[in-house]
């Protein structure tokens, strides 16, 4: 080989050496190169309700993207409305009360609650008519009922009737949709509506003081919560951690700026200022799964099964239907269902 391309291919190869070894103290130096990933997109199906608050500031103040979450909220009337777009696919989350969770794991879905993000034992309530007599909760026999199928309103009622003596007979029952309920009270359709705060606040106002309201939070605390199938959960853990994180800020932010948190409610649900003030403190913004729940789900399980709701005869083990890893990361001390 003639020596000047030897000495051409030598001076090759150690050009390629020294330019291999300036990449190295590069990547060594500045850390691998990092390719941005587009943001996870994610449905999350929200009822709109008060309840689901957090969830609103959560996206409002950017509390998903901040990890990388592309979340787009979807409205719809109730919680049982929410969960059914999960378990159809068109949703990966969704917020929504025990009651709907009771039901759809009795009719065999497999879900998982990962969060609650609200409690009250306030948010649902009768309201009724005194010119239809009735002053005390006794005066209810008799009368027209309305509520709203298959949600807390019904459960609610339930357990109103059974803590004043009152037979489900005594009443005659008719079912309304969510939005429905002030008209059908304020028209004299029913003599009673057993419904949501959002609604209650609206017919108080206008019934003035032809209006009376009963709790019945003595037996009845309602959990606001947050749902994904099963498969969902196993399959995106760690969407699952940094969706509770954005949660968690969000209700740390509900409760150092309540009036912010209002303000994104009233825009979401179109309140009046007034109204929405006079409920507000009846809800406890608050990340937690408490042992508590678990027992709320078991009763209305014998609920449902002894009231004909559901063909099962069996009562499911509901701390199966719970994902507690993902709260118990941020905050331990919130998790009180046992394992």
């Amino acid at each position: 080989m003639p020596k000047t391309k030897r000495m051409a291919i030598i001076l090759g190869a150690v050009a390629v050496i020294i330019g291999g070894i300036y990449v190295a103290i590069n990547l060594k130096a500045t850390g691998p190169v990092r390719v941005a990933r587009p943001p996870e997109r994610l449905i999350f199906a929200v009822a709109a309700v008060l309840d689901s608050v957090p969830a609103l500031v959560a996206h409002q103040q950017g509390f998903f993207a901040r990890d990388g979450l592309d979340v787009e909220i979807k409205f719809y009337p109730a919680g049982k409305d929410a969960l059914a777009a999960v378990r159809r696919g068109e949703a990966h989350f969704a917020t929504v009360a025990d009651l709907p969770i009771v039901l759809a794991t009795l009719e065999g879905a497999d879900i998982q609650i990962f969060a609650t993000i609200c409690k009250s034992g306030r948010e649902n309530s009768i309201v009724a008519r005194k010119d239809r007599g009735i002053t005390t909760p006794d005066q209810l026999r008799g009368k027209i009922v309305g509520l709203i199928p298959g949600t807390t309103s019904e459960f609610l009622l339930d357990e109103f009737l059974i803590m004043h003596g009152i037979p489900r007979t005594a009443i005659t029952i008719v079912g309304l949709n969510p939005g429905e309920t002030v008209d059908a009270l304020l028209s004299g359709r029913v003599d009673a509506v057993s419904t949501w705060n959002q609604y209650t606040a609206n017919l108080l106002k206008n019934l003035g003081d032809n209006g009376v309201r009963f709790f019945g939070e003595e037996t009845y605390q309602m959990y606001w919560n947050v749902v994904a199938t099963r498969d969902f959960v196993a399959e995106h853990k760690d969407s699952i951690n940094k969706f509770v994180k954005a949660l968690d800020r969000a209700n740390n932010y509900i409760a150092s700026n309540p009036d912010g948190a209002q303000k994104v409610a009233m825009e979401a649900f179109r309140l009046d200022p007034a109204q929405l003030k006079e409920v507000w403190n009846d809800y406890e913004f608050d990340l937690s799964l408490d042992h508590t729940l678990l027992m709320t789900l078991e009763n209305q399980a014998r609920w449902a099964m002894k009231q004909n709701k559901t063909t099962a005869r069996e009562m499911p083990n509901f701390q199966n239907f719970f994902y507690l890893d993902a709260l118990h990361r941020i905050n331990p001390a919130a998790v009180t269902v046992m394992r």
